[in-house]
Protein backbone atom coordinates (compact mmCIF):
# COMPACT_ATOMS: atom_id res chain seq x y z
CA UNK A 1 0.00 0.00 0.00
CA UNK A 2 1.14 3.49 -0.51
CA UNK A 3 1.32 6.09 2.03
CA UNK A 4 0.97 9.49 1.98
CA UNK A 5 1.61 12.20 5.01
CA UNK A 6 0.83 15.67 6.11
CA UNK A 7 5.14 16.98 6.69
CA UNK A 8 6.58 19.80 6.44
CA UNK A 9 9.27 18.93 4.59
CA UNK A 10 12.69 20.76 2.33
CA UNK A 11 14.38 19.78 -0.77
CA UNK A 12 13.02 19.93 -4.78
CA UNK A 13 9.12 21.99 -3.49
CA UNK A 14 11.02 24.55 -1.15
CA UNK A 15 9.76 24.51 2.08
CA UNK A 16 6.37 23.46 2.95
CA UNK A 17 4.31 23.99 5.82
CA UNK A 18 2.24 21.20 7.77
CA UNK A 19 -1.66 22.26 7.50
CA UNK A 20 -5.25 20.24 8.18
CA UNK A 21 -5.03 18.81 5.28
CA UNK A 22 -7.81 16.29 3.80
CA UNK A 23 -7.32 12.78 3.92
CA UNK A 24 -7.41 10.58 0.42
CA UNK A 25 -8.17 7.94 -0.31
CA UNK A 26 -7.75 5.88 -4.04
CA UNK A 27 -9.20 2.71 -4.00
CA UNK A 28 -7.92 -0.50 -5.26
CA UNK A 29 -8.24 -2.01 -8.96
CA UNK A 30 -7.79 -4.99 -10.22
CA UNK A 31 -5.81 -3.51 -12.76
CA UNK A 32 -2.34 -1.75 -12.63
CA UNK A 33 -2.74 1.78 -13.44
CA UNK A 34 0.25 4.38 -14.84
CA UNK A 35 0.04 8.22 -15.35
CA UNK A 36 -3.53 8.33 -14.09
CA UNK A 37 -4.22 12.29 -14.22
CA UNK A 38 -6.59 12.42 -10.12
CA UNK A 39 -8.94 15.00 -9.98
CA UNK A 40 -9.37 17.01 -6.83
CA UNK A 41 -12.08 18.69 -5.12
CA UNK A 42 -11.85 22.25 -5.81
CA UNK A 43 -14.62 23.42 -2.87
CA UNK A 44 -12.02 23.18 -0.25
CA UNK A 45 -8.25 24.51 -2.16
CA UNK A 46 -7.49 28.01 -2.25
CA UNK A 47 -5.98 28.31 -6.24
CA UNK A 48 -3.59 31.25 -4.47
CA UNK A 49 -1.80 28.42 -2.76
CA UNK A 50 0.21 26.12 -4.11
CA UNK A 51 -0.36 22.37 -3.36
CA UNK A 52 2.11 18.86 -2.85
CA UNK A 53 0.87 15.26 -2.34
CA UNK A 54 3.65 13.39 -0.20
CA UNK A 55 3.42 9.73 -1.14
CA UNK A 56 5.95 7.56 0.61
CA UNK A 57 6.97 4.70 -1.45
CA UNK A 58 9.62 1.53 -1.47
CA UNK A 59 11.73 3.68 -2.70
CA UNK A 60 11.57 7.04 -0.48
CA UNK A 61 9.52 9.58 0.13
CA UNK A 62 8.10 11.59 -3.62
CA UNK A 63 6.13 14.51 -3.91
CA UNK A 64 3.91 14.90 -6.40
CA UNK A 65 2.61 18.49 -7.37
CA UNK A 66 -0.75 20.08 -7.89
CA UNK A 67 -1.33 22.17 -10.52
CA UNK A 68 -5.00 24.10 -11.21
CA UNK A 69 -6.44 23.79 -14.65
CA UNK A 70 -6.13 26.94 -16.86
CA UNK A 71 -9.39 28.02 -15.40
CA UNK A 72 -8.56 27.87 -11.70
CA UNK A 73 -11.25 25.93 -11.09
CA UNK A 74 -10.51 22.36 -10.67
CA UNK A 75 -6.70 20.85 -8.94
CA UNK A 76 -4.88 17.68 -10.02
CA UNK A 77 -1.83 15.52 -9.66
CA UNK A 78 -0.30 12.84 -11.70
CA UNK A 79 0.16 9.42 -9.70
CA UNK A 80 2.38 7.79 -11.93
CA UNK A 81 1.59 4.09 -11.02
CA UNK A 82 -0.60 2.12 -8.94
CA UNK A 83 -0.08 -1.38 -8.79
CA UNK A 84 -3.01 -3.96 -8.76
CA UNK A 85 -4.93 -4.79 -5.85
CA UNK A 86 -3.30 -1.16 -3.84
CA UNK A 87 -4.84 0.93 -2.22
CA UNK A 88 -3.31 4.76 -2.27
CA UNK A 89 -4.06 6.68 0.55
CA UNK A 90 -2.77 10.33 0.79
CA UNK A 91 -2.97 13.64 2.22
CA UNK A 92 -2.51 17.31 0.85
CA UNK A 93 -0.02 19.24 2.14
CA UNK A 94 0.66 23.19 1.20
CA UNK A 95 3.53 25.28 0.20
CA UNK A 96 5.70 27.20 -2.14
CA UNK A 97 7.29 24.06 -4.63
CA UNK A 98 10.16 25.56 -5.91
CA UNK A 99 9.90 24.52 -10.09
CA UNK A 100 13.06 22.38 -10.04
CA UNK A 101 11.00 20.67 -13.35
CA UNK A 102 8.62 22.17 -15.25
CA UNK A 103 7.12 22.47 -18.85
CA UNK A 104 6.45 25.19 -20.65
CA UNK A 105 4.29 25.85 -23.58
CA UNK A 106 5.55 28.89 -25.40
CA UNK A 107 3.75 31.03 -27.99
CA UNK A 108 4.93 31.64 -31.34
CA UNK A 109 4.29 33.61 -34.18
CA UNK A 110 4.16 30.23 -35.91
CA UNK A 111 2.60 28.36 -32.95
CA UNK A 112 3.41 26.31 -29.80
CA UNK A 113 7.05 25.24 -28.80
CA UNK A 114 6.58 22.73 -26.38
CA UNK A 115 9.61 22.56 -23.85
CA UNK A 116 10.49 20.19 -21.27
CA UNK A 117 12.93 22.39 -17.84
CA UNK A 118 14.90 20.68 -15.82
CA UNK A 119 16.72 22.63 -13.51
CA UNK A 120 17.32 24.91 -16.51
CA UNK A 121 18.09 22.62 -19.24
CA UNK A 122 15.64 22.70 -21.90
CA UNK A 123 14.71 20.53 -23.98
CA UNK A 124 11.88 20.35 -27.01
CA UNK A 125 9.34 17.96 -26.63
CA UNK A 126 7.25 19.16 -29.96
CA UNK A 127 5.76 21.82 -32.16
CA UNK A 128 2.49 22.70 -32.97
CA UNK A 129 2.38 23.78 -35.92
CA UNK A 130 -0.59 26.49 -36.11
CA UNK A 131 0.85 28.93 -39.14
CA UNK A 132 -0.18 27.34 -42.60
CA UNK A 133 2.83 26.50 -44.43
CA UNK A 134 4.19 24.95 -47.93
CA UNK A 135 7.92 23.46 -48.84
CA UNK A 136 9.77 25.04 -51.43
CA UNK A 137 8.75 23.96 -54.58
CA UNK A 138 5.43 22.20 -53.06
CA UNK A 139 1.80 22.65 -55.13
CA UNK A 140 -0.09 24.92 -53.11
CA UNK A 141 -2.50 22.70 -53.09
CA UNK A 142 -0.44 21.11 -49.92
CA UNK A 143 -0.90 24.44 -48.24
CA UNK A 144 -1.35 22.84 -44.03
CA UNK A 145 -1.25 23.83 -40.80
CA UNK A 146 -2.93 22.54 -37.35
CA UNK A 147 -0.73 19.60 -36.45
CA UNK A 148 2.21 18.54 -34.43
CA UNK A 149 5.88 18.33 -35.34
CA UNK A 150 8.58 17.33 -34.43
CA UNK A 151 8.05 15.34 -31.59
CA UNK A 152 11.00 14.18 -29.46
CA UNK A 153 11.37 11.05 -26.98
CA UNK A 154 12.90 12.36 -23.80
CA UNK A 155 16.26 11.38 -25.19
CA UNK A 156 15.78 13.97 -27.99
CA UNK A 157 15.11 11.41 -30.38
CA UNK A 158 12.97 12.90 -33.12
CA UNK A 159 9.80 9.77 -34.19
CA UNK A 160 7.97 11.79 -36.35
CA UNK A 161 7.95 13.40 -39.91
CA UNK A 162 5.73 16.02 -41.96
CA UNK A 163 5.48 16.92 -45.62
CA UNK A 164 6.99 13.47 -46.62
CA UNK A 165 7.63 13.20 -49.92
CA UNK A 166 5.80 10.00 -51.11
CA UNK A 167 2.67 11.36 -49.17
CA UNK A 168 3.01 15.22 -48.72
CA UNK A 169 -0.56 15.41 -46.52
CA UNK A 170 0.81 13.74 -43.54
CA UNK A 171 2.05 15.45 -40.97
CA UNK A 172 2.79 14.22 -37.55
CA UNK A 173 0.11 14.19 -35.23
CA UNK A 174 -3.23 15.55 -37.37
CA UNK A 175 -6.58 14.88 -37.50
CA UNK A 176 -9.18 15.06 -40.60
CA UNK A 177 -11.85 13.14 -42.47
CA UNK A 178 -11.01 11.58 -45.38
CA UNK A 179 -14.08 9.88 -47.17
CA UNK A 180 -17.45 11.54 -46.54
CA UNK A 181 -20.28 13.03 -48.39
CA UNK A 182 -21.98 16.15 -48.28
CA UNK A 183 -24.77 18.32 -50.16
CA UNK A 184 -24.12 15.33 -52.71
CA UNK A 185 -21.04 15.78 -52.62
CA UNK A 186 -18.15 14.33 -51.64
CA UNK A 187 -15.25 16.19 -49.87
CA UNK A 188 -11.97 14.86 -48.87
CA UNK A 189 -10.85 17.12 -46.50
CA UNK A 190 -7.62 14.03 -45.74
CA UNK A 191 -6.31 13.73 -49.52
CA UNK A 192 -6.04 17.63 -50.56
CA UNK A 193 -4.09 16.92 -53.24
CA UNK A 194 -7.81 16.24 -54.95
CA UNK A 195 -9.00 19.39 -54.15
CA UNK A 196 -12.19 18.60 -52.68
CA UNK A 197 -11.58 19.76 -49.57
CA UNK A 198 -9.26 21.23 -46.73
CA UNK A 199 -8.55 21.70 -43.15
CA UNK A 200 -7.43 25.84 -42.42
CA UNK A 201 -6.11 26.39 -38.95
CA UNK A 202 -7.83 29.10 -36.94
CA UNK A 203 -4.58 29.62 -34.62
CA UNK A 204 -3.74 29.29 -30.64
CA UNK A 205 -6.69 30.50 -28.53
CA UNK A 206 -4.77 29.70 -25.45
CA UNK A 207 -1.64 27.76 -23.53
CA UNK A 208 -0.15 27.35 -20.32
CA UNK A 209 2.39 26.12 -18.26
CA UNK A 210 3.36 23.96 -14.87
CA UNK A 211 4.97 21.63 -12.70
CA UNK A 212 2.33 18.99 -13.73
CA UNK A 213 1.58 19.74 -17.26
CA UNK A 214 1.93 22.45 -20.16
CA UNK A 215 -0.36 22.64 -22.99
CA UNK A 216 -2.50 24.77 -25.54
CA UNK A 217 -6.16 24.93 -26.98
CA UNK A 218 -6.28 25.31 -30.70
CA UNK A 219 -8.85 25.98 -33.37
CA UNK A 220 -9.58 24.78 -36.88
CA UNK A 221 -12.13 24.46 -40.09
CA UNK A 222 -12.55 21.91 -42.61
CA UNK A 223 -14.04 23.12 -45.68
CA UNK A 224 -15.40 22.00 -48.79
CA UNK A 225 -13.48 23.30 -51.70
CA UNK A 226 -15.38 22.25 -54.52
CA UNK A 227 -18.10 25.21 -54.12
CA UNK A 228 -17.67 29.07 -54.74
CA UNK A 229 -17.22 30.44 -52.04
CA UNK A 230 -15.84 27.56 -49.83
CA UNK A 231 -18.32 25.97 -47.70
CA UNK A 232 -17.38 25.61 -44.05
CA UNK A 233 -18.63 21.87 -42.47
CA UNK A 234 -16.78 21.50 -39.57
CA UNK A 235 -15.07 23.54 -36.66
CA UNK A 236 -12.44 21.79 -34.30
CA UNK A 237 -11.15 22.67 -31.10
CA UNK A 238 -8.10 20.74 -29.78
CA UNK A 239 -6.91 20.66 -26.31
CA UNK A 240 -3.56 19.32 -26.28
CA UNK A 241 -1.79 18.28 -22.72
CA UNK A 242 1.73 17.03 -22.08
CA UNK A 243 3.32 15.68 -18.91
CA UNK A 244 7.03 13.97 -18.50
CA UNK A 245 7.27 10.88 -16.82
CA UNK A 246 10.13 8.72 -15.44
CA UNK A 247 7.75 5.70 -14.02
CA UNK A 248 8.06 2.84 -15.18
CA UNK A 249 10.54 4.52 -17.87
CA UNK A 250 11.18 8.02 -19.33
CA UNK A 251 8.44 8.98 -21.37
CA UNK A 252 6.76 12.29 -22.85
CA UNK A 253 2.95 11.74 -22.52
CA UNK A 254 0.83 13.67 -24.67
CA UNK A 255 -2.98 13.79 -24.66
CA UNK A 256 -4.99 14.81 -26.93
CA UNK A 257 -9.03 15.84 -27.00
CA UNK A 258 -10.68 17.14 -29.79
CA UNK A 259 -13.99 18.18 -30.63
CA UNK A 260 -15.93 18.86 -33.58
CA UNK A 261 -18.88 20.61 -34.56
CA UNK A 262 -20.98 20.21 -37.65
CA UNK A 263 -21.74 24.46 -38.22
CA UNK A 264 -23.39 23.58 -41.81
CA UNK A 265 -27.08 23.66 -41.93
CA UNK A 266 -26.71 19.86 -43.76
CA UNK A 267 -25.83 16.66 -42.61
CA UNK A 268 -21.96 15.10 -43.01
CA UNK A 269 -21.95 11.71 -43.40
CA UNK A 270 -17.99 10.48 -42.81
CA UNK A 271 -18.25 7.24 -44.80
CA UNK A 272 -17.16 3.82 -44.35
CA UNK A 273 -13.60 3.74 -45.39
CA UNK A 274 -10.45 1.88 -43.85
CA UNK A 275 -8.61 5.87 -42.87
CA UNK A 276 -9.88 9.02 -41.39
CA UNK A 277 -9.88 10.61 -38.51
CA UNK A 278 -6.72 10.26 -36.17
CA UNK A 279 -3.15 9.59 -38.32
CA UNK A 280 0.87 9.95 -37.20
CA UNK A 281 3.39 10.00 -39.61
CA UNK A 282 6.68 7.94 -38.65
CA UNK A 283 10.42 9.13 -38.99
CA UNK A 284 11.63 10.03 -42.88
CA UNK A 285 14.30 7.41 -42.86
CA UNK A 286 11.52 4.39 -41.59
CA UNK A 287 11.20 3.62 -45.22
CA UNK A 288 9.45 0.35 -46.90
CA UNK A 289 13.18 -1.81 -46.31
CA UNK A 290 13.60 -0.50 -42.45
CA UNK A 291 12.23 -3.22 -39.86
CA UNK A 292 9.35 -1.31 -37.86
CA UNK A 293 8.12 -2.50 -34.35
CA UNK A 294 4.16 -3.00 -34.30
CA UNK A 295 2.12 -4.00 -30.80
CA UNK A 296 -1.37 -4.02 -30.27
CA UNK A 297 -3.33 -4.34 -26.74
CA UNK A 298 -4.87 -7.90 -28.56
CA UNK A 299 -1.44 -9.33 -28.91
CA UNK A 300 -0.61 -8.71 -32.51
CA UNK A 301 3.36 -7.71 -33.03
CA UNK A 302 2.69 -8.41 -36.97
CA UNK A 303 2.02 -5.59 -39.51
CA UNK A 304 -0.39 -7.25 -41.47
CA UNK A 305 -1.83 -9.40 -38.61
CA UNK A 306 -2.60 -5.88 -37.03
CA UNK A 307 -3.91 -3.72 -39.09
CA UNK A 308 -7.41 -3.19 -39.71
CA UNK A 309 -8.23 -4.65 -35.97
CA UNK A 310 -10.05 -2.97 -33.00
CA UNK A 311 -7.35 -1.96 -30.42
CA UNK A 312 -7.78 -0.02 -27.25
CA UNK A 313 -3.86 0.89 -27.87
CA UNK A 314 -1.11 0.03 -30.28
CA UNK A 315 2.48 0.63 -30.45
CA UNK A 316 4.45 1.83 -33.33
CA UNK A 317 8.25 2.79 -33.57
CA UNK A 318 11.83 1.77 -35.32
CA UNK A 319 15.37 2.13 -35.08
CA UNK A 320 16.43 5.58 -34.55
CA UNK A 321 19.61 7.23 -34.08
CA UNK A 322 20.60 3.14 -32.60
CA UNK A 323 18.48 2.60 -30.55
CA UNK A 324 14.43 1.77 -30.45
CA UNK A 325 12.21 4.98 -30.58
CA UNK A 326 8.45 5.33 -30.92
CA UNK A 327 5.34 5.94 -29.69
CA UNK A 328 1.90 3.96 -28.03
CA UNK A 329 -1.33 5.57 -29.25
CA UNK A 330 -4.13 5.28 -26.78
CA UNK A 331 -7.50 5.29 -27.56
CA UNK A 332 -10.18 6.43 -24.87
CA UNK A 333 -13.44 3.85 -24.84
CA UNK A 334 -15.40 7.18 -24.73
CA UNK A 335 -14.62 7.60 -28.44
CA UNK A 336 -16.78 6.81 -31.48
CA UNK A 337 -17.16 2.92 -32.00
CA UNK A 338 -14.27 2.51 -29.33
CA UNK A 339 -12.20 0.76 -29.40
CA UNK A 340 -11.39 1.91 -32.92
CA UNK A 341 -9.58 0.33 -35.90
CA UNK A 342 -6.29 0.78 -36.98
CA UNK A 343 -4.96 1.36 -39.91
CA UNK A 344 -1.04 0.00 -40.11
CA UNK A 345 -0.01 0.58 -43.59
CA UNK A 346 2.03 -2.25 -45.84
CA UNK A 347 4.82 0.18 -46.97
CA UNK A 348 5.22 3.50 -45.09
CA UNK A 349 5.37 5.08 -41.79
CA UNK A 350 2.02 5.21 -41.25
CA UNK A 351 -0.36 4.96 -38.13
CA UNK A 352 -4.19 5.63 -37.66
CA UNK A 353 -7.12 5.49 -35.84
CA UNK A 354 -10.52 4.73 -37.43
CA UNK A 355 -13.77 4.89 -36.32
CA UNK A 356 -15.82 4.52 -39.74
CA UNK A 357 -13.67 1.16 -40.74
CA UNK A 358 -16.72 -1.08 -40.67
CA UNK A 359 -20.03 1.70 -40.62
CA UNK A 360 -20.15 5.20 -41.37
CA UNK A 361 -21.57 8.07 -39.08
CA UNK A 362 -23.60 11.08 -39.82
CA UNK A 363 -22.89 13.96 -37.91
CA UNK A 364 -25.91 16.14 -37.58
CA UNK A 365 -25.92 19.75 -37.93
CA UNK A 366 -25.05 21.99 -35.05
CA UNK A 367 -24.19 18.36 -33.64
CA UNK A 368 -20.62 18.19 -31.72
CA UNK A 369 -18.89 14.68 -30.81
CA UNK A 370 -15.31 14.68 -28.83
CA UNK A 371 -12.92 11.97 -29.67
CA UNK A 372 -9.93 11.46 -27.16
CA UNK A 373 -6.51 10.20 -27.52
CA UNK A 374 -3.31 9.63 -25.12
CA UNK A 375 0.63 9.27 -26.78
CA UNK A 376 2.92 7.71 -24.66
CA UNK A 377 6.12 8.81 -26.48
CA UNK A 378 9.31 6.97 -25.42
CA UNK A 379 12.69 4.56 -26.25
CA UNK A 380 13.17 1.03 -25.74
CA UNK A 381 11.33 -2.57 -26.04
CA UNK A 382 7.56 -1.42 -25.46
CA UNK A 383 6.33 -3.98 -22.89
CA UNK A 384 2.70 -5.06 -23.28
CA UNK A 385 1.71 -4.60 -19.40
CA UNK A 386 3.21 -1.58 -19.24
CA UNK A 387 1.00 -0.01 -22.05
CA UNK A 388 -2.14 -2.05 -20.62
CA UNK A 389 -1.08 -0.05 -17.27
CA UNK A 390 -1.21 3.25 -19.62
CA UNK A 391 -4.45 2.70 -21.08
CA UNK A 392 -6.41 1.66 -17.74
CA UNK A 393 -4.79 5.00 -16.43
CA UNK A 394 -6.28 7.23 -19.28
CA UNK A 395 -9.68 5.09 -19.51
CA UNK A 396 -10.48 4.98 -16.08
CA UNK A 397 -8.51 6.84 -13.48
CA UNK A 398 -9.37 6.09 -9.86
CA UNK A 399 -11.90 8.71 -8.22
CA UNK A 400 -10.60 9.86 -5.38
CA UNK A 401 -12.31 9.72 -1.65
CA UNK A 402 -11.81 12.06 1.03
CA UNK A 403 -12.18 12.43 4.86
Amino acid sequence: MLKVYLVSFLGAFGSVTASAGESLTLPASPQAKAHQRIVLEAATLDPQVNYAVAVTTEGGRVFEPVQWDAAKKTPYFILPWQASGQTVQAMLVSGHPAASSQLIAQKTKSGVELVADREGHRQAVFTYQAEEILPPEVKPVYLRGAFIHPIYTPGGTLISDSFAPDHLHHHGIWTAWSHTSFQNRKPDFWNVQQNQGRVASLGVTQTWSGLVEAGFEAKMRSYDTKTTPETAVLDETWVVRCYQTNTPTPAYVIDLETTQENISADPLELSKHIYGGLGFRGRRDWDAKTPLTFLTSEGDNDRKKGDGKRARWFYFGGPAERKLAGVAILCHPDNLNAPQWTRFNPTMPFVAYTPMHDEPYVVKPKSTFTQKFRFVVFEGKPDPLVLEAYWQGFAQPSKVSSR
